[in-house]
């Protein structure tokens, strides 16, 4: 009976079992489970079998990251010409692929010789510091001492007197061939390689070992670039030969021909400074960025530098595999700087320069015929501006420097060191460097006493006030006078003097007798009023750095310049001084030209070299117009000076003007002012005065002005010259024969605006 029920209750659990086998929702489970189990199957034999080892070559792929550098943005001129770019080279790159020292040892040499076979640049710090045949270092013992206690690198203790240092022990070594055979036993540079051999693995290894934490934990290091295609490729072919090798393109900063006549406005980059660094670390820079140092390299870093971008890479090692294997899609692609488009001409800033070192030229040449003793014209610096925006078509400093250099010489280039050894007056160069400053841009950094220049402010000032009118300004130049105490005479007939002048005619002549007086009776204060409307001693705001602010001659300015009261103390020979643009007036060439500027349109414009930049998409990013001032001079009043101003080109109908053999012929109306002004060294230093020159044109419809300076240039009249090339390269005048011959000649008679020594006390 038991067994009855037993077979029954089997019967009914085989049923239930067939039933649900028979149930089409367990065979798709079952179906699943299978399929399931087969892939974790799979995906276990990969992970732990040696099939990934495999499909490679002899090891495995370890991933990592590294830093790619943006291409620095263009600098392009006016006219879309470019003037500074960046361009793409081939660049070789270390990792870590956990070679022992043996084996990195002859991998580096045999890198060492590869680099040399194709004329790669190699790169190493170790070359800034020390080299052998012979052993010497390169620096002095305090900066040996600083690079080898340098806890972030070989982090020797210094040593005292009567310790007697090896290359075994961990002090400083001041020996040469000492630190030469540390090195050695540093890297673990076995006997078997000779001294050539092992300072070749030295440069490289030193490399890595600099920067050895970066290198331990997964980020290359550069050790060549300028390299070949030929030799990438091969690296990239026998990558798994040439273990922890990555190749790939960097940017170097390169300057066309036409950025050397520009180079204070465009500029030149270097190495960032730890101090820049705490500034610009926030925005992504790194200790290897190179950043703007002058110029609109400097003033648009932001813009040009672009964003850096990440990298993965895979290389060989001898171990076994590092993390996980990325694709190198997975990186980030480095975004490009920004394109900054200047305002400058490069055809009217070539037609400037060129003058300019042709003026130079030939006042050399003319003191050597002379033999007088005194040295003559050696420097200088011009303006050209449109009077209506502000916006500077040419500035030019001499001497200039070339920016590729300052790139050049970071890679080794022998010649471009020695240039920036010069520009920097370093060893040798300090003294010719100091009188040379080719890295100064003479136009907004310096101060020159303007001379005859600003007699204009002078005349502005007086018909403003009331002292004189448009249609009554006569003054008696009768030389010499007496003002103040102190005697004076006019420069042209100093026993005599011109007679009567209206304001046309001592304009033309420039006559100090005439301002003199007239200044004296408008007073300083009127005067200084009137000279910081018009912007002199005052900031331009012109967009580059460096910019300084000037003196305007005032009793402000005596009290601040001097000590004892006597000295600070103002007397009418000071104003008399004032008035004819010498004493305390010392403004630069770009406050110069918008004062003229000012003058042509009753405006005072900001100037500005840089048009405007664009991102890589074309989204403008920054305008550099911006709204001029007006100056709310009476149109009268500045009619009148801008009428004596054109006389200096015509003449009156007894006197010519200082700059009538310049323009007489000049087909556009011109409208200017010469001026030549004592520095106080002319005796001191046996060195001629500065000459300098202010224009704007045409007359009845200003488009530019233009204002110049050539240190000890003798005479105002004779750097018009320079103005004149720049005028007619802009309004398209060919020149004539007779033109092309026209020098650049002391002209007789020209204004000289002395500083005058008194002949008796003040009273």
């Amino acid at each position: 009976m038991a067994d009855n029920v037993s077979g029954r209750n089997k019967e009914s659990v085989f049923s239930k079992i067939y039933d649900v086998i028979q149930n089409r929702y367990f065979i798709l489970s079952l179906a699943f489970c299978v399929f399931g189990a087969i892939i974790l199957f799979m995906t276990s034999a990969l992970q732990f079998s040696g099939y990934q080892r495999t499909i490679s070559a002899s090891s495995e792929g370890i991933s990592r990251q590294y830093v790619v550098t943006a291409p620095r943005g263009d600098i392009i001129d006016a006219n879309g010409i470019v003037l500074a770019s960046s361009r793409a080279v081939n660049t070789v790159m270390i990792s870590n692929a956990y070679l022992d020292d043996d084996s990195l040892n002859s991998m580096c040499l045999e890198l060492s010789y590869l680099f040399d076979q194709y004329n790669c640049t190699s790169v190493s710090g170790l070359d800034d510091y020390f080299q052998v045949n012979p052993f010497l270092f390169l620096k002095d013992e305090e900066q040996i001492r600083l690079w080898q206690t340098d806890h972030n690198l070989f982090d020797l203790d210094d040593y005292t007197q009567g310790i007697i240092v090896t290359f075994t022990d961990n002090y400083v070594k001041t020996d040469p061939q000492v630190f030469f055979l540390y090195l050695r036993q540093l890297f673990d540079i076995d006997e078997s390689y000779t001294e050539d051999e092992a300072y070749r693995i030295c440069r490289i290894r030193y490399q890595i070992f600099s920067d050895n934490w970066s290198f331990q934990t997964g980020t290359p290091v550069t050790i060549a670039t300028d390299v070949p295609d030929e030799l990438i490729t091969i690296f990239n072919e026998q990558n798994y030969h040439y273990m922890g090798i990555i190749t790939t393109l960097t940017y170097r900063r390169t300057y066309e021909p036409a950025a050397q006549l520009a180079s204070h406005v465009v500029g030149y980059v270097g190495r960032i400074s730890q101090e820049s660094l705490v500034t610009l670390a926030p925005y992504g820079y790194s200790n290897d960025d190179l950043v703007g140092q002058s110029g609109v390299e400097s003033q648009m870093e932001r813009y040009l530098h672009g964003y850096s971008g990440v990298a993965t890479y895979n290389t060989w090692t001898t171990q076994g595999p590092e993390g996980i294997f990325f694709p190198s899609s997975y990186g980030m692609p480095a975004q490009s700087g920004a394109t900054v488009q200047l305002t400058i001409d490069s055809d009217l800033q070539r037609v400037g320069i060129e003058a300019l070192k042709t003026y130079i030229d030939e006042a050399k040449n003319a003191e050597l015929i002379e033999m007088s003793g005194y040295k003559t014209a050696n420097a200088g610096a011009f303006v050209m501006m449109d009077v209506n925006t502000g916006a500077v078509l040419a500035m030019g400093s001499y001497p200039n420097f070339d920016p590729n250099d300052f790139v050049l010489s970071m890679y080794g280039d022998a010649q471009a060191q020695e240039q920036v050894e010069y520009y920097l007056g370093l060893g040798e160069y300090e003294e010719i460097t100091a009188e040379d400053m080719p890295l100064w841009n003479r136009a907004i950094m310096s101060q020159y006493a303007p001379g005859s220049t600003f007699k204009m402010c002078t005349a502005l000032a007086a018909l403003e006030n009331g002292v004189i009118t448009a249609n009554s300004n006569w003054y008696s130049c009768d030389s010499p006078i007496d003002i103040g105490g102190w005697e004076f005479r006019c420069l042209e007939f100093p026993n005599g003097g011109h007679g009567p002048l209206d304001l046309n005619a001592a304009i033309a002549t420039s006559c100090n007798i005439y301002f003199m007086r007239l200044g004296v009776d408008t007073g300083i204060d009127n005067i200084d009023a009137m000279g910081e409307r018009l912007g002199l001693g005052e900031y331009t705001g012109i967009d580059l750095p460096g910019e300084i602010r000037g003196v305007r001659a005032s009793r402000e300015t005596k009290i601040l310049l001097h000590e004892l009261e006597y000295d600070r103390t103002w007397f009418p020979a000071d104003t008399a001084q004032s008035s004819i643009g010498q004493f305390d007036n010392c403004f630069t060439i770009m406050q110069l030209c918008r004062y003229t500027a000012g003058i042509a349109t009753n405006q005072l414009v900001t100037p500005y070299v840089i048009d405007n930049v664009t991102a890589s998409d074309g989204t403008i990013l920054y305008h550099g117009q911006t709204e001029s001032t007006p100056l709310n001079i009476s149109e009268e009043n500045i009619n009148a000076v801008r009428n004596s101003m054109r006389c200096v080109v015509t003449g009156t109908s007894i006197w010519p003007g200082t700059a009538q053999d310049i323009f007489a012929n000049f087909p556009i109306s011109v409208v200017c002012k010469t001026g030549t002004a004592e520095t106080g060294f002319e005796d001191i230093r046996k060195e001629y005065s500065n000459g300098l020159f202010v224009c704007y044109a045409p007359a009845n419809d200003p488009q530019v002005a233009i204002a110049l300076v050539v240190e000890r240039g003798e005479w105002g009249a004779s750097t018009a010259i320079i103005a004149r090339k720049l005028l007619a390269a802009y309004f398209g005048v060919a020149p004539t024969m007779a033109e092309q011959a026209m020098s650049s000649i002391p002209i007789t008679g020209d204004d000289l605006d002395r500083l005058i020594q008194p002949v008796a006390a003040p009273v």
